[in-house]
């Protein structure tokens, strides 16, 4: 184990009223055979399911269009070509092609080709479906598919093994997989405790990506870490090869500063910093309850510190901030304070 954060209730449980949430233990191990970093334990899915409908996540998307100007130069690829997806993560870029001129494209629909009933489900249900589903009607219906785009659901994944072995299900022969997730390196190095999302099963690093989809039978024939100002992303390109199959247990081991004890100096310096900002009359507001927002006050234990909670998301609005008793209340409110430390939780990338 690397580190453990403590318990903590799942970050989209938001309530009208003030209840007892279940908390689970949020922390991360590394594999000493692969090192790739992982969640000591990971949370029930059926506890990560929505119960709301209105719950979204956002990605970054500036990098797109480079990433479809990239993958239209593959072998092969022409505008014959079948493009496809696995989930609505996929939507804006598909579009993106129909826009240049590729008319075959495809998404998983998680009723007709996953089967998921219930409409608030989201990746935690996508994957466990991806992973689990031995025949996709999808291929019978539209054919196997010569680009698959797969972004940010290769780190929700709870059997990554399977799920791998069920996308090559997908593609042609002379196929392409095109893998993008979080890039955790720089929050590693910088203790950027934010990155943890009870979600993420897998905190990837340029070394442990490249390591994983090559063990996996994948031959990398793209790689590229895109940054952006709060958190960079990987991408990789990738074929079938299982002739390739290849894994380095010699992987360099990335370097990382998590660990308890860094963890609670941390902690007591932000709450001092806090305590003197009250000293002087100010009062602490925190802007946007995303999963990093939450992740953020519960990991580092300011919830007793926070005077106001704000979100303009009306989905939002009198609910209670899961973890904590405040209630969320919209920016209006900024204007009845004088003094106010604004903590932003919101991303402005996505």
């Amino acid at each position: 184990q690397v580190i453990n954060f403590g318990k903590f209730p799942v970050c989209h449980k938001f309530l009208n009223k003030k209840k007892k949430l279940k908390n689970y233990n949020l922390g991360l191990s590394l594999c000493k055979y692969c090192n790739l970093t992982q969640l000591s334990s990971t949370f029930p899915l059926k506890e990560l399911k929505p119960i709301h409908n209105w719950v979204t996540y956002n990605e970054p998307e500036e990098h797109l269009d480079k990433l479809v100007h990239t993958i239209s130069k593959l072998k092969y690829i022409n505008k014959s070509s079948t493009i496809s997806g696995v989930s609505y993560k996929e939507i804006s870029i598909l579009e993106r092609f129909k826009n240049k001129g590729y008319k075959n494209k495809w998404i998983l629909n998680p009723k007709k080709d996953l089967k998921i009933h219930d409409t608030k489900h989201n990746l935690e249900t996508i994957q466990k479906k991806i992973s689990s589903i031995k025949n996709f009607s999808r291929i019978q219906n539209s054919g196997k598919s010569d680009v698959l785009i797969v972004r940010h659901i290769l780190e929700h994944c709870y059997d990554i093994k399977s799920f791998l072995s069920n996308l090559k299900k997908l593609i042609k022969k002379n196929g392409y997989i095109v893998f993008e997730v979080p890039d955790c390196e720089q929050s590693f190095l910088k203790r950027d405790y934010v990155m943890m999302w009870e979600e993420h099963v897998f905190y990837f690093t340029k070394n442990s990506f490249i390591n994983l989809l090559r063990a996996s039978g994948f031959k990398v024939e793209y790689f590229e870490r895109y940054k952006y100002s709060y958190e960079n992303i990987l991408i990789a390109i990738v074929s079938s090869d299982n002739n390739y199959l290849s894994f380095n247990k010699k992987n360099k081991l990335q370097k990382n500063h998590f660990n308890n004890k860094n963890l609670e100096k941390d902690k007591f310096l932000i709450k001092q910093k806090i305590k003197k900002l009250k000293e002087k009359n100010f009062q602490i507001c925190l802007f946007g309850t995303g999963h990093s927002a939450l992740t953020f006050v519960n990991i580092l234990n300011i919830q007793n510190q926070l005077d106001l909670i704000v979100d303009d998301d009306k989905n939002k609005f009198k609910m209670v901030l899961p973890g904590t008793n405040l209630k969320i209340t919209n920016s209006n409110n900024l204007k009845n304070l004088d003094k106010i430390i604004i903590l932003l939780g919101v991303n402005y990338e996505s």
